[in-house]
């Protein structure tokens, strides 16, 4: 057998140790390639059920968007025919008010018959109006309403008292015994009535603008 010299050993070792760190090196490039690629697989796989999600709670949010928008299209569509209806209404109350504070004073200027019934007349149909404007007009405006259409009542019953006492003779208001201070008191208290009417009036007015205004 022929002897092998060391310099020959180490040449083969020198082989061997080149060959097994190349290997080395291609299996170390494989490994980064192959885990890059499958990184790159997951990473796409990850995005495309993000950007799913993503487009799920778009069109989720964008339905209720849609929803929300057309309740408000339909809460202002109300809205506004419900104010158009109370401005209508609330015109006519006014109107009605003026006519039985006009009528009123013409009563009080000259407490006969026909004046009276021409008041109690317009004091009907303003009740009436009041009643028919319940469901639309504001709860508070609808018990000022009434509270003074009851003080006005009774400014038509006193007026009706006073033509009553003015109609009958002396002896006859003596027998019964009704003075002239009686006349006095019952034209006093007309007089405030009609002065507490006015005022009440005026405020409700003042209301009823701010109403109409939206304030």
């Amino acid at each position: 057998m022929e002897s092998i010299d060391f310099k020959t050993v180490l040449e083969w070792l020198g082989a061997i140790i080149v060959s097994i760190g190349g290997a080395s090196a291609i299996l170390i490039a494989l490994a980064k390639w192959f885990g890059e690629r499958f990184a790159n697989k997951l990473l796409e796989k990850d995005k495309a059920k993000y950007q799913e999600t993503l487009e799920g709670l778009k069109s989720k949010y964008q339905t209720e968007l849609e929803i929300k928008k057309t309740d408000l299209e339909k809460s202002k569509t109300l809205f506004l025919r419900y104010s158009e209806h109370q401005f209508t209404l609330y015109n006519e109350l006014w109107k009605s008010l003026c006519d039985l504070r006009n009528i009123g004073e013409e009563l009080w200027e000259k407490a006969e018959l026909k004046e009276l019934k021409d008041f109690s007349k317009q004091l009907k149909l303003t009740k009436l109006t009041v009643e028919k404007s319940a469901l639309l007009i504001e709860d508070q405006h609808y018990k000022d309403l009434i509270q003074i259409l009851e003080n006005f009542g009774k400014f038509e019953f006193g007026k009706l008292t006073l033509i009553q006492l003015r109609n009958r003779q002396a002896h006859e208001l003596a027998q019964y015994g009704v003075s002239n201070n009686e006349i006095d008191r019952v034209i006093n208290q007309n007089r405030a009535t009609k002065q507490q009417f006015a005022l009440m009036v005026t405020a409700l007015g003042t209301t009823f603008k701010n109403q109409i205004k939206g304030e």
